[in-house]
């Protein structure tokens, strides 16, 4: 079976499997979830239900039982159940970090690791976890994995999708301020739309508390918003960052893909070894040419400046 039609029925599955349960139980969405995914993780029906109901439960979950799916196909089929879930609670969507950011991380992570090592990724934001996921299945590394997250739901959904991916994640169920890891190589982070509270930037605070984290010549990348550096009138914050760091690029994102708040990608590196700052926009992907142009200048760039 081709891997489209098993991501479908990975998600026919999950969403048979809600239903059903709902009809029974009358929960809530992600409480059917986590039941739906301990029975699938068990090989078993763990509910309280007479035979003829677990009879027809196992009937919904044997498309998948025997199939061989891959772990990517299993994570967009899981994202895709987790959006409805969202949808249905009433949580934005936008905590959910889309698959195109994680890919652009990927590739920008390959660049770093001309050569195959095991590396360790944070990410002290790591809501559902799909960002951390989606680096996971696209890097050809030996990756060891954590995150932070302070809400109780997002981290409980984060534990099944790595069950349910096979996937080792520590997760840390604490508030990303609170949190200290060590020994990381590359920090990545999803900002969502922030505000002043206080004369403090919450993304300045955490990208400041967790840079000491990071391995010498490790990356921190998050995803900001084009307004960012507004928020550092007095320039207090590059100041602090750039006495043991060095802002090592800003790539602008294609208009398209935030048309409301629009983002970047900045790049800093743990070391005050002076280095030409990236600094490229990217176009839409729809002009082919043109975006090919782009990263053609971000491959120049990093065999000038980090692959010598």
């Amino acid at each position: 079976m081709e891997q489209e039609n098993l991501l479908e029925t990975v998600y026919d599955v999950f969403e048979k499997s809600i239903e059903f349960l709902y009809e029974e139980t009358h929960l809530k969405y992600f409480d059917l979830f986590f039941m739906t995914a301990d029975n699938i993780l068990a090989g078993e029906i763990l509910n309280d239900l007479p035979d003829d109901k677990k009879e027809e439960l196992n009937k919904i979950y044997s498309p998948i039982i025997e199939a061989s799916i891959d772990v990517e196909t299993v994570r967009k089929a899981l994202q895709a159940i987790i959006l409805k879930g969202f949808s249905e609670q009433k949580i934005s969507n936008g905590l959910i970090t889309p698959d195109t950011i994680g890919i652009l991380f990927s590739y920008i992570i390959s660049k770093f690791e001309p050569k195959e090592r095991r590396i360790k990724i944070f990410d002290p934001l790591a809501g559902v976890g799909n960002l951390l996921f989606t680096l996971y299945n696209h890097l050809n590394l030996d990756i060891e994995m954590c995150g932070a997250e302070h809400n109780e739901l997002f981290v409980k959904i984060m534990k099944y999708l790595s069950d349910l991916q096979q996937t080792d994640l520590e997760i840390y169920f604490q508030d990303s301020l609170n949190v200290n890891v060590s020994n990381i190589d590359y920090i990545v982070c999803d900002f969502d739309y922030c505000q002043k509270e206080n004369e403090k930037y919450f993304p300045f605070e955490v990208i400041k508390h967790h840079l000491a984290s990071l391995n010498e010549n490790g990356v921190m990348m998050c995803l900001i918003p084009n307004d960012f550096f507004e928020m550092d009138k007095n320039h207090e914050f590059k100041n602090e960052i750039i006495k043991e760091n060095t802002i090592l690029g800003l790539i602008e994102l294609p208009d398209d893909f935030f048309k409301n708040n629009p983002k970047s990608i900045l790049l800093i590196q743990h070391s005050t070894e002076n280095k030409k700052c990236l600094m490229v926009k990217l176009p839409s992907f729809t002009d082919s040419k043109v975006f090919n142009e782009a990263l053609n200048q971000i491959e120049l760039w990093f065999e000038k400046n980090i692959n010598k």
